[in-house]
């Protein structure tokens, strides 16, 4: 388990650590996109905050080490997408299809 203090330090993570640390769940689509700050991981070899699935081709949602906004990590072509500015924009616009990956 990581230190919030840990987080908010290297991490553009102020939101998800005060709105949605508990994580969000999209029913729509059947899927914990943003996952609970108990379910975290740090990428070692790209140093990305994992904190959510796209649902196919292992993509994830995460915070890049002293980058700001969220990414969508493509691990078959070890690229990133910058996707929102923050999560509320995440969650807005997967839940009303201008997010997609």
């Amino acid at each position: 388990m990581f230190t919030k203090k840990f987080l908010a330090e290297n991490y553009d993570c102020a939101e998800y650590l005060s709105k949605y640390e508990g994580g969000y769940y999209h029913d729509e689509s059947f899927l914990q996109l943003v996952l609970p700050i108990s379910d975290i991981t740090i990428n070692i070899e790209y140093q990305h905050l994992v904190i959510g699935h796209a649902g196919g081709d292992g993509i994830e949602f995460c915070f890049r080490i002293y980058e700001v906004g969220i990414w969508a990590f493509y691990p078959a072509e070890g690229r990133f997408q910058k996707v929102a500015a923050n999560i509320s924009q995440l969650v807005d616009g997967w839940s009303n299809g201008t997010i997609n990956v």
